[in-house]
């Protein structure tokens, strides 16, 4: 019977994908979740322009006016901040990725490998089957002349 040597190895790298598989869906939630905020930011600043432009044309006192200027600007703010954290999501959701390839690359070539050992396995003890039988063959053979 065939035993491949690297094994534990080629075990080893099947354990590595998928702890590096659970880790890229968890970095995929999270950058999700970044920029779900991020939209409901935009749409919130976006809303809240109209408002400012609705209550400029309706002749709104200044003080309310500067309320909702300030608010604009304080949103500005945030989304620069969770803008840099959608950034952020994303370097390390491709991080995971680009490792998660790596460790595929390296466990498709060490399959290929136990593969071919396989067929070397297979093609020896194919010859010794056909040796064994043809000395069978010849025996009998010479026992019936």
């Amino acid at each position: 019977m065939y035993q491949f040597r690297l094994d534990p190895l080629l075990n080893h790298r099947r354990y590595q994908e998928e702890v590096l598989q659970k880790e890229l869906a968890d970095k995929k939630k999270h950058l999700q979740a970044e920029q779900h905020v991020l939209r409901d930011l935009k749409d919130k600043k976006r809303q809240n322009r109209q408002q400012l432009e609705t209550m400029q044309k309706q002749g709104s006192p200044a003080s309310e006016l500067k309320l909702y200027v300030d608010f604009i600007e304080h949103l500005k703010t945030e989304l620069e901040a969770q803008l840099e954290r959608v950034r952020q999501a994303q370097i390390q959701f491709d991080s995971i990725c680009h490792a998660l390839m790596a460790v595929m690359k390296k466990r498709k070539a060490l399959e290929k490998l136990k593969e071919k050992g396989r067929k070397a396995y297979d093609q020896i003890q194919l010859k010794k089957e056909r040796a064994l039988l043809d000395d069978v063959a010849g025996h009998q053979f010479v026992l019936k002349s």
